[in-house]
């Protein structure tokens, strides 16, 4: 069963504990994240977030650190504050089409730190009209899961799982430096010729959900939210 009571939020603090991730960054828009407050709990310090598509100001009524109205983020990343800047843990709800979602994980990857962790949300929609490509209000988690997938698969060096918890949250390690706060727990041979089997899917979105539904364990490295709470623990 998937527990749906545990939260994205859960999920950062749970890293952030059991590693002594003390950085961190959000990449969300204004109808993405809402956890905000919830990472500020944790302590932070720097605790920083970039909004695009940020027609209004966030409900939370938090301060926004980058903020761009429209898809393009291009100025955020230049800004002096953020240009250079690593953080321990990056995450990341994008508006989920294919083109926002990559880009936001690459981003967040580049930017965080060795050895610390990128959460990607939305990656592992319960039904085929959650994962339509084109934004609808509502149960939207968009094509988020392919992109992160092409992502992890495509950068065979990279640690990876997904809990299997509040939509999907995606977690890709950053391979550890000196002095890395997070060691490769996972360190799980990807299966044979998985790689091979999602490029087949190519740019066919029906196709990649349906190949999504059919080995998500595999695709995702699916893990239950209690399993990684012993792992980590």
């Amino acid at each position: 069963m998937t527990l749906q009571y545990w939260n994205k939020a859960h999920i950062c603090g749970l890293l952030s504990v059991r590693f002594g991730l003390t950085s961190y960054l959000e990449i969300n828009t204004s109808t993405t994240g809402f956890r905000y407050a919830e990472a500020r709990q944790l302590g932070f310090q720097p605790c920083m977030r970039l909004v695009y598509r940020a027609n209004e100001p966030p409900l939370d009524g938090l301060p926004v650190d980058f903020t761009s109205a429209n898809e393009d983020i291009a100025a955020c990343l230049e800004d002096t504050r953020l240009k250079g800047q690593t953080f321990d843990l990056v995450f990341v709800d994008p508006h989920h089409t294919y083109e926002c979602s990559a880009r936001d994980i690459r981003e967040a990857f580049r930017m965080v730190a060795p050895g610390g962790a990128v959460v990607v949300h939305d990656c592992l929609p319960p039904d085929r009209a959650a994962a339509n490509p084109a934004f609808f209000h509502g149960e939207w988690c968009g094509v988020t899961y392919k992109a992160y997938i092409d992502f992890v698969l495509g950068n065979p060096d990279l640690d990876y799982f997904t809990v299997d918890a509040d939509y999907g949250c995606g977690v890709i390690l950053k391979p550890a430096g000196t002095g890395a706060k997070i060691k490769n727990w996972l360190r799980a041979r990807r299966a044979r010729g998985l790689k091979d089997e999602w490029l087949a899917t190519g740019n066919d979105f029906d196709a990649a959900f349906d190949k999504l539904v059919s080995d998500k364990t595999r695709l995702l490295r699916l893990v239950d939210f209690r399993l990684l709470r012993r792992k980590l623990g």
